[in-house]
């Protein structure tokens, strides 16, 4: 009888350690189905983050220009095939005196070069004494998204300016 006892023990002990192995082996079974889980979420991660950026790009949108003689004016930017154009939707301040007008393509040919920054052409209207348009000329211009939410463009020193022209423009849609 004690033998029998001793051995229903040993049994008894080898089952209740394939019960704590099989209880192990399935708790790691769930660790790595939740690892495996994590690392399938890292993967798809930067392939969500792409389709995001993807999207429409952040200079999209209407600007209205502040701090400067043209304050008041507005662009609607728009994607126009592989880049983006801004028209002036409305003039204001010395851009009326220069001849501006709505609808006229105030930003061409703007592409990105890095996130948050792009380069393009800034329309340029000069005017005689009397208010008539002497010429019209498109100067490379940068634009930076800053972390304000500014827009700025600046096109770089040219004659007597000591450094480049800086416009700021702040999002209205």
């Amino acid at each position: 009888m004690k033998n029998r006892d001793n051995y229903l023990i040993t049994c008894l002990v080898i089952l209740l350690d394939e019960v704590i192995i099989i209880s192990i082996i399935e708790l790691k079974l769930v660790v790595f189905k939740e690892e495996e889980s994590m690392k399938k979420n890292l993967v798809l991660l930067p392939i969500f983050l792409l389709i995001v950026s993807c999207g429409e790009s952040p200079i999209v949108g209407q600007w209205k220009r502040f701090g400067d003689e043209a304050e008041g004016a507005v662009v609607q930017v728009e994607r126009v095939g592989n880049m983006y154009h801004g028209k002036l939707i409305k003039s204001a301040g010395i851009l009326d005196k220069l001849g501006f007008a709505e609808k006229d393509i105030k930003w061409r040919d703007v592409e990105p070069v890095a996130p948050n920054k792009w380069k393009g052409k800034d329309l340029i209207k000069m005017v005689d004494h009397e208010g008539n348009i002497v010429s019209i000329d498109y100067k490379d211009v940068y634009f930076t998204l800053m972390a304000d939410g500014v827009l700025e463009i600046r096109k770089f020193a040219r004659e007597a300016e000591m450094v480049g022209t800086v416009q700021k423009w702040r999002r209205i849609q």
